[in-house]
């Protein structure tokens, strides 16, 4: 039977960036590596939070992306 294994995870916040010229918004966003397995919705929402107060752009939200091996 095949299982998942963890390998690692990346937390991308995302947020607005310029109006196309036809009204379209490009997003920007950046990345943090070395996220934990074990790390809770809540405390992403509350880093993310943290550091996007920092950005003179304005927030729109967050994602987590892993990577699982089968094996």
């Amino acid at each position: 039977m095949a299982n998942l294994e963890y390998k690692h995870a990346v937390l991308r916040l995302i947020f607005e960036g310029e109006v196309t010229e036809d009204g379209k918004m490009i997003t920007k966003s950046k990345s943090y590596r070395n996220v934990r397995a074990n790390v809770t919705a809540d405390q992403l929402a509350s880093f993310a939070a943290t550091i996007s107060s920092f950005s003179e752009r304005s927030y729109i939200g967050a994602e987590k992306l892993e990577t699982m091996q089968v094996i």
